[in-house]
């Protein structure tokens, strides 16, 4: 019996690709373009018309071809939202961030940030990201701190 896995690995598109470009739309979708070479282009992608959809897994790669370790950004995902968010209000680009483009003023703290958050994610703490009834407060925390990441990396390389 095949599975569906089975079906994935024989339909998979082997190829090596270099990020080339990260930018978010207004409507908060993010468009990331890799380039690929020439060798490794594939027909299936190719022969494929505009809005064909892909299933995608990526793995940065050292220059060895071995995949790169990065253990921060695990660890960042491991962490409950409580204290990803309990960290971000401690990080000073996070409160510049919240001043610039989330049009909050006098974001210059700890708690001024959290106030934010709180407002932002319609919680009255920090803690109720982690309450199983909260799955609204926990997709808003994500596209925050998503968004976040996105104007750093645009801001500050």
């Amino acid at each position: 019996m095949t599975t569906e896995a089975d079906q994935a690995r024989a339909n998979a598109i082997p190829l090596e690709v270099k990020k080339d470009g990260l930018r978010q739309r207004q409507s908060g979708d993010w468009v990331l373009s890799l380039v690929i070479a020439a060798a490794d282009m594939d027909e299936r992608i190719t022969a494929a018309p505009m809005g064909t959809r892909f299933q995608c897994a990526l793995v940065e790669i050292n220059d060895d071809e071995s995949p790169t370790h990065d253990r921060a950004r695990q660890h960042w995902r491991g962490m409950s939202p409580t204290k990803q968010a309990g960290m971000r209000c401690k990080d000073p680009v996070f409160w510049a961030y919240l001043s610039e483009e989330m049009h909050f003023t006098e974001i210059d703290n700890e708690e001024r940030a959290a106030q934010a958050v709180r407002e932002v994610c319609t919680i009255s703490s920090r803690a109720d990201l982690d309450k199983p009834l909260r799955n609204d407060a926990r997709r808003i925390w994500h596209d925050l701190d998503s968004h976040f990441q996105g104007w750093r990396a645009a801001e500050h390389g």
